[in-house]
């Protein structure tokens, strides 16, 4: 075996680390939070233990399992995406004017996928090849995508109001049949595309080696120029389902959202929670599911019991502080996580 077939074989081999016999904690801790809120809500919420609502909580949980996909897959490569929101904003704002102007809803569809992909591989190209850290980039890019869709379409507004009655938007909000919506098929299906992606698509192997030491992955003559791109554009095209669904329930494409931070905080709340390490190189689907379900439990036991959002946003930050502590416990820095790669 040459050098370099030897180089790559070694990329490509999971490093032990320190740690990696605990990885696993933090997510069976969540696990058995999750389950014990699930009990206490049930004896003390009333109306919470119920189909109706468990179908509320998948149906209001499903944008933040999608946003969840694109974050965690970025993170795992040892990125970061702080314009999701504004992706997630600006996909629906452009389906929502093509739609309303009276385009078909496939052109309008096909449209905002090209804008998305687009999006995500300028926000992968200043990463990857003009090397700008991911978080300055992607921060960036949101305050410019923002800016441009509000001020040179929407004209200042805040709000895009969508036709309700449009059999499209009624579509995207209604159910597939009864019982399961359209919401929660588009969940499931891009949970699944994200465990293909990372588990049977030969560029997962190379997410996870970009994630476990990125200089020894570039050295060793791995793609990972274009395997970020391919990152960046899944992390847009996500936005872009989980805006879909967003802007149909509510009738609306609201920028305020991407202004007051909170859903960009409740995304990166479910990667860290669900036990995906900041510095990348592991985690996968189910981490996904564990951190989105506590949430989500959190949210509607919180919402039922009438606690106001700030309450809500201080119990969260102070969830999200502690899953970070744990995190660095059971995931210490050793001599290679610090060497490279760090946001």
């Amino acid at each position: 075996m040459n050098s370099t077939n030897a180089a790559n074989a070694a990329a490509m081999t999971p490093t032990p680390r320190r740690g990696v016999g605990r990885k696993n904690m933090l997510e069976r801790v969540v696990a058995v939070a999750t389950l014990v809120l699930v009990v206490v809500f049930s004896f003390s919420i009333d109306g919470f233990a119920t189909l109706g609502n468990l179908r509320v909580i998948l149906s209001n949980s499903a944008s933040l399992a999608i946003l969840s996909c694109g974050m965690a897959v970025v993170i795992i490569s040892r990125g970061l995406d702080l314009s999701l929101i504004a992706q997630m904003v600006a996909g629906a704002t452009i389906f929502g004017i093509l739609i309303s102007s009276g385009v078909t809803a496939p052109a309008a569809l096909l449209v905002a996928i090209v804008a998305m992909v687009v999006f995500g591989f300028l926000n992968a190209w200043l990463i990857a090849y003009v090397e700008i850290p991911a978080m300055l980039a992607t921060l960036a890019s949101s305050m410019f995508l923002v800016g441009l869709l509000r001020f040179a379409i929407l004209r200042g507004e805040f709000l895009l109001l969508l036709p309700k009655s449009n059999p499209t938007v009624a579509f995207l909000a209604g159910d597939i049949v009864p019982g399961i919506s359209m919401p929660v098929l588009l969940m499931v299906a891009t949970l699944a595309a994200t465990w293909f992606l990372l588990n049977r698509a030969s560029v997962g192997r190379v997410v996870y080696a970009m994630g476990d030491n990125f200089q020894a992955a570039r050295l060793a003559g791995l793609p990972v120029r274009t395997s970020t791109i391919v990152v960046y554009v899944f992390s847009a095209v996500t936005a872009l389902i989980a805006g879909l669904i967003m802007a149909a329930a509510s009738g609306a494409v609201d920028f305020r959202t991407v202004t007051n931070g909170t859903l960009l905080f409740d995304v990166i709340l479910v990667v860290v929670l669900g036990g995906i390490p900041l510095r990348g190189g592991r985690g996968g689907v189910r981490n996904i599911v564990v951190g989105v379900a506590l949430i989500a439990i959190m949210r509607n036991g919180m919402t039922l019991m009438d606690f106001t959002t700030q309450t809500q946003d201080m119990l969260k930050g102070l969830v999200l502080l502690t899953a970070i502590v744990t995190d660095n416990y059971l995931n210490p820095r050793d001599a290679e996580t610090d060497t490279v790669g760090d946001l």
